[in-house]
């Protein structure tokens, strides 16, 4: 093709990035894409300086974009983040339910699930770390806080699936998934965020042992029961 000199002085117009503030607009087809590209880059970014340590600034130099391209995206700082946080649970969701798929109910099924979820490769590291900084920052974001509550109905499923084949007393007003999740996140915060002396396969064994005891403890319980009249 050729280029004209006029094109190319309009081109050198236009030419080198927005300035500061100004919303860039992507190319058509580059949203999805883009979004994305945003939304992993801001969970990197959380995962190392936490929401509050976040900033446009930080994340539009980690996607490589202009701050003007995460405008175009999201209305503000805040709209951002709770993105990265939705975009973070469904990658994982994805992750687990891959990990669960075709295994038959029980405690294979249960360890394939904590074995995803515990996992020590730098997507499961980081999505621990966004996590448990969006619980503790959820306390002053009200849209943090609605995003969290919504992605863990998805969660509790999953774990749901993982308990299928055990016979679990009844939960006494905390369900089973609630106990569960409460254990394993305990102490993974633990291993993340203090010199415990156990990992994720410790971890995983402990979780698995409640379940397996509650589990026999009600079959023992129903099998020493006296028959109705």
């Amino acid at each position: 093709m050729v280029v004209t000199g006029a094109a190319r002085r309009a081109g050198a117009r236009g030419a080198g990035p927005p300035t500061e503030g100004e919303t860039e607009v992507p190319k058509l087809g580059m949203g999805p894409i883009r979004r994305e590209q945003i939304c992993r880059a801001a969970a990197a970014v959380i995962a190392r300086e936490g929401f509050a340590g976040t900033t446009m600034r930080q994340v539009a130099d980690e996607a490589g974009v202009s701050t003007g391209m995460l405008n175009h995206y999201f209305a503000n700082r805040q709209e951002m983040l709770t993105a990265a946080l939705v975009y973070v649970s469904e990658r994982s969701q994805e992750r687990y339910q891959n990990a669960i798929e075709g295994l038959e109910p029980g405690v294979e099924r249960l360890r394939a699930l904590l074995g995803s979820v515990l996992g020590d490769d730098e997507e499961a590291v980081e999505t621990w770390r966004v996590w448990i900084d969006a619980h503790g920052e959820a306390c002053h974001l009200p849209a943090l806080r609605a995003a969290i509550e919504e992605r863990l109905g998805d969660w509790f499923g999953l774990v749901e699936r993982g308990l299928e084949g055990f016979e679990l007393p009844p939960d006494g007003g905390i369900p089973w998934t609630w106990r569960v999740d409460a254990m394993l996140t305990g102490l993974a915060i633990q291993a993340l965020t203090a010199r415990a002396p156990f990992g994720s396969g410790e971890i995983a064994d402990a979780v698995v042992e409640l379940v397996k005891g509650a589990s026999a403890a009600s079959v023992n319980g129903r099998a020493g029961a006296p028959a109705a009249a």
